[in-house]
């Protein structure tokens, strides 16, 4: 996930990620004390840059501990539509 921080060179629309656990643990004011990546900004949800889109799931379970703290697990559904042709991301 580091390598996103200098926006994806993959010419996609959409790339959809495995899960972070989203920090697993979330301290109040202080957010998640272990991230499983470089830059939080990828902790979990959906990011939007000029490029693209990607969207990262906290996914279901945990990485050691059988422990979640105000990060509850997450199931996405995403649907994908069809663009309309002649329409490109920015106006969609």
């Amino acid at each position: 996930m580091s390598s996103a921080d200098a926006e994806w060179r993959a010419r996609v629309d959409l790339m959809l990620s495995g899960h972070t656990h989203g920090g697993q643990v979330l301290l109040p004011l202080l957010g998640a004390p272990y991230l499983p990546i470089a830059n939080p900004r990828y902790l979990s949800g959906l990011v939007t840059t000029p490029r693209a889109q990607l969207f990262v799931s906290r996914g279901l379970g945990w990485t050691s501990a059988p422990v979640r703290l105000r990060c509850p697990p997450q199931l996405a559904v995403i649907e994908l539509t069809r663009r309309e042709p002649g329409r490109d991301r920015a106006s969609a």
